[in-house]
This record gives structure tokens, sequence and C-alpha cells, in this order.
């Protein structure tokens, strides 16, 4: 089991300090921003967490923010303050999670750390798909005001880039639990 296998707070340090950081960064977001959004959008998701949005369902929340200026300060803020550090973390997590259950583990009958290089990419795809995101995010909704062709793209490119960062977190898990409680050969932990 995964929590049999991993070290102590005092033997791996990054590991448990980044997987706790991470969870106060998401309580942060959720308990301080969340709840927040959608009380002043009528119930709205906040983009970051919405993998069914649209291009046009964020152009028509771009205008919602736009008569909102309270809202899209709240979003803003999101970005510029909770979210700007998650990605990294979160990542850093999953990354040593992964070094952490790949020794000894076999993945399509391979040694899973033979394998390592190849799955350290989940991780590294999720920061780069959600500060991407973020960027994107910053860039189409208020105060700033790109002209329509440009938060067509935008839109566009949120939509694609949220559902990549969801894809990458959730395989990155997968992959983590798989290699945590899967089979391993005879003789090895």
């Amino acid at each position: 089991m995964i929590l049999g296998r991993l070290p102590g707070p005092r033997q791996a340090p990054l590991l448990w300090a980044s997987g706790a950081v991470s969870a106060m960064l998401l309580v942060w977001m959720n308990l301080g921003f969340v709840g927040a959004f959608a009380e002043l959008t009528g119930g709205r998701a906040m983009p970051d967490l919405d993998i069914d949005s649209t291009a046009q369902s964020l152009i028509d929340l771009k205008r919602l923010l736009e008569a909102r200026p309270e809202a899209a300060h709240v979003l803003r803020s999101m970005h510029l303050g909770p979210d700007l550090l998650l990605p990294a973390v979160l990542g850093l997590f999953l990354a040593l999670l992964l070094r952490r259950v790949a020794p000894g583990a076999r993945l399509y009958g391979r040694p899973a750390e033979r394998l390592l290089p190849a799955l350290l990419t989940m991780p590294v795809v999720y920061v780069a798909a959600d500060y991407a995101e973020n960027i994107a995010s910053i860039l189409l909704f208020p105060p700033s005001l790109p002209e329509e062709a440009t938060a067509s793209l935008l839109a566009t490119a949120i939509v694609w880039l949220t559902r990549l960062k969801f894809a990458a977190l959730v395989i990155s898990g997968i992959l983590v639990l798989r290699l945590a409680i899967g089979p391993r050969p005879t003789g090895a932990q």
C-alpha cells in the first residue's frame, strides 16, 4: 500500500511539505475565491475548474465580468495569489510521489524505474498547461480588454488548456496509484 511505502516527514521533508502546501493552496482557493466568484456571477464556475466550458461560454463570461468588475477582481486575485504557486507545488508533489513509488514496481512488464523519465512528463505537462491556462485567463478577462479576434483565440486556448491540465493531473494520479498498489515482482517491497 502507498502509505506503508512512504517515508515519514523527517525522511522526505520535500515530499510532505509539497503535499501539505498543495492542500493548503487548494483549500485557500476553494474557500477564498471559488464561492465568492460563484456568488458574484450568479453561480458561474471559475473557468479554471470548468472542464465543460466552450470558447463561447468563456466569451460570455468575459462580457459578464466586464459588467461585474468585483467578480473579475476575484478571478484575477486567485490567479495572482494561490494559483501562482499551486501548479508548481502540486507538480513537484506528483513528481516526488512518482519517484518514490517507481522503484520495485513494474509497468507493462518493465521496471517502472526505467520508465521514470517518461512517467515524469505527466506532472510537467500538468504544470505547463496550468500556467499557460492562467496566463491566457489573465489576458482574456477584465481588466484586460483584448480585441474580438484575440479574445476568441484566448478562449479557445483556455478550453483546450483546461482539458489538458485535468488530463495530465488525472493521469499522474492514476500512475501514482498504479505503481503504488500494482503487482510487484516476487521479493520486491
